[in-house]
């Protein structure tokens, strides 16, 4: 039998043979590397990558040959195929489309909850409410056909949910929004009046063709539109318990309100009362959010995120059959 071959005189014994040393291991670290990369490549896949244009875009529309523009936020936490929610938001006398961004908040809102926000700017300061009172009524501004114009745009961009269309408002913009709902039932699922109740003249000819959620929400100390209404010839408005006592008849809600007052952490002289219909037809919501001691503003109480209740709101509701382009 032959004996093992003598170690060469100046060589080191050869190692016996481990398992996970020289090529196995190597061969194992490199299975393990591309294993980490399909892994981290899996996790890079299921992120959503942000739409095109993420952010704010500045756009206009034609209408009655003249250009209109306005502002429109881009969520950045949404794939480009998947149909969004639109929000409207109008700002009052005097202001713009980027003020009321600045104002309202949404934007952040629209990041986290996944929706459009367009903010659209008024032609000669104001809203045509349909009152036959303001600039824009006097002048014959179509600010309908422009909302209209608006939401067609946005839609050639960004995949729409025409389901879920709305349209919030503050002080003059907030009756304006009254006039969408009245004549815009096609279009739109449900709106908010910040700060506004109604216009008596628009109240008389309303009838919309479907119906549609209606909130408002209005301190006890405003000082701009009274909480109790105002009769001043063309001017007169409703209160804001009689527009939404108009809205729960023209909606047919059913049942008495389901009403709580909010919790008072703030100390700011402010109690929020609310009071939600929630049975009624086509499935919309009315509801009234009296604030005691609010005065004329956005945010009517330390309390209370207007931004965050209008949001809740409003995806609440869907508009029956209809469907994303």
């Amino acid at each position: 039998m032959r004996g093992a071959a003598p170690e060469r005189e100046g060589t080191a014994p050869r190692a016996p043979y481990t398992p996970g040393r020289g090529s196995d291991s190597r061969r194992l670290t490199h299975r393990i590397a591309v294993s980490g990369v399909l892994v981290l490549g899996a996790v890079a896949a299921c992120r959503r990558p942000p739409p095109p244009n993420a952010g704010d875009v500045v756009a206009s529309v034609r209408v009655q040959g003249e250009s209109r523009t306005y502002l429109l936020h881009v969520p950045a936490t949404v794939p480009p195929a998947e149909p969004l929610p639109l929000m409207l938001a109008f700002h009052g006398t005097g202001e713009n489309g980027r003020a009321m961004q600045g104002q309202a908040g949404l934007n952040p809102l629209a990041d986290r909850r996944g929706f459009l926000v367009a903010y659209p700017d008024a032609a000669v300061g104001n809203w045509a409410e349909g009152c036959a009172c303001s600039r824009a009524d006097l002048e014959g501004v179509n600010d309908t056909g422009f909302v209209r114009a608006v939401v067609e745009d946005v839609a050639r961009r960004y995949p729409v949910d025409r389901s879920r269309v709305y349209a919030a408002g503050f002080s003059q913009g907030g009756l304006f929004v009254q006039r969408l709902a009245c004549e815009m039932a096609d279009l739109v699922t449900a709106v908010a009046s910040v700060a506004a109740p109604m216009s008596s003249r628009l109240a008389e000819t309303c009838a919309p063709s479907a119906p549609v959620g209606v909130l408002v929400l209005q301190g006890t100390l405003d000082d701009a539109y009274p909480y109790e209404g105002r009769r001043q010839g063309g001017r007169s408005l409703l209160g804001a318990r009689e527009a939404v006592d108009f809205w729960r008849v023209l909606d047919g809600c059913s049942g008495d309100a389901r009403a709580r007052e909010l919790p008072d952490h703030a100390a700011d002289g402010t109690r929020t009362q609310e009071e939600r219909w929630p049975m009624c037809r086509g499935g919309v919501e009315v509801a009234l959010y009296t604030v005691e001691g609010g005065r004329h503003a956005w945010e009517l109480s330390a309390d209370m995120r207007t931004e965050e209740l209008l949001t809740a709101f409003f995806l609440r509701q869907t508009k029956p059959g209809t469907r994303a382009p």
